[in-house]
C-alpha cells in the first residue's frame, strides 16, 4: 500500500500539516474498507498464531497464553500445536517465547486437559483483519509523514504532536469508520500491531514505534 502522489504534506513552516495527511489516509481505506466487514478470519489467524509461536516472539506469545487461559479456543489450539512441535525437536532453537510456550504445553497436557471449545456469539477475532488493515495505516502514517506510531493520554489530552495513531482515526473518522484513539492504541500494543510489526519492522526506524 502507497500513497499516491499528492502536493506536500508539510506546512510553510516545517510542521506537519495535519489536516492534509488525514486527507490522504481517508483516500486509502476504501480501499481496504472490505476487509473492516469480513468476518471469517480464523484460517489466517491461527496461521500467523503458529508461526508467531514457532519463531519464539515473547509478547505474541504471552498474548496468545494470555487469551487461552480465559478460554480462546484459537491460541489454545495454536499452543497446543507449536508445543507438540516443540517437544518433537522440531524447534531447535530455543528463544524467548519458547519458555511461555513450554509452560502453557505442560499445565496443557500434564494432567490431560481437553481443548477449549468454540463459544458462541461474537468473538474478539471477527474483527481480526479490520485490526490489521488498522495497524498497517499506522505504520504507514508512521512511514509517509515521521511521526511516533503513538502519544501518551496527556498529549491525547492537549491534542497536541499528532501520531500514526491519531491521523488514522481521524481519517477512519472520515469514512464513516469510528474508533476512539484509546481503542486503536490498545490495537497497536496489542496481538495485531505485534504481528504488523514483526512483518514490516525493516521498513521503519525502531523508534517511530515508541510512545510520546
Amino acid at each position: 500500500m502507497t500513497l499516491l502522489p499528492t502536493p506536500p504534506v508539510l506546512l510553510p513552516t516545517g510542521e506537519l500539516d495535519e489536516n492534509r495527511a488525514i486527507n490522504r489516509l481517508a483516500d486509502l481505506i476504501p480501499m481496504v474498507r472490505h476487509w473492516f466487514e469480513k468476518e471469517d478470519n480464523r484460517e489466517f489467524l491461527e496461521t500467523e498464531l503458529r508461526k508467531g509461536l514457532r519463531e519464539g516472539r515473547l509478547p505474541l506469545t504471552i498474548y496468545a497464553v494470555q487469551a487461552a487461559d480465559a478460554g480462546d479456543e484459537i491460541c489454545d489450539a495454536a499452543l497446543r500445536t507449536v508445543f507438540a512441535e516443540w517437544v518433537g525437536g522440531m524447534l531447535p532453537e530455543q528463544r524467548p517465547g519458547h519458555f511461555q510456550l513450554r509452560a502453557y504445553g505442560q499445565r496443557a497436557v500434564l494432567p490431560l486437559r481437553p481443548p477449549h471449545k468454540r463459544p458462541q456469539g461474537h468473538r474478539w477475532h471477527d474483527n481480526w483483519m479490520r485490526d490489521i488493515q488498522v495497524c498497517m495505516l499506522i505504520v504507514l502514517a508512521c512511514r509517509e509523514f515521521g511521526v511516533l506510531a503513538s502519544r501518551n493520554r496527556a498529549s491525547r489530552r492537549a491534542d497536541r504532536t499528532p501520531s500514526g495513531v491519531s491521523l488514522v482515526v481521524a481519517a477512519l473518522a472520515r469514512n464513516g469508520i469510528h474508533l476512539n484513539e484509546g481503542t486503536v492504541q490498545n490495537l497497536w500494543f496489542g496481538l495485531a500491531g505485534d504481528l504488523v510489526r514483526a512483518n514490516v519492522a525493516t521498513r521503519l526506524p525502531a523508534g517511530n514505534y515508541t510512545r510520546l
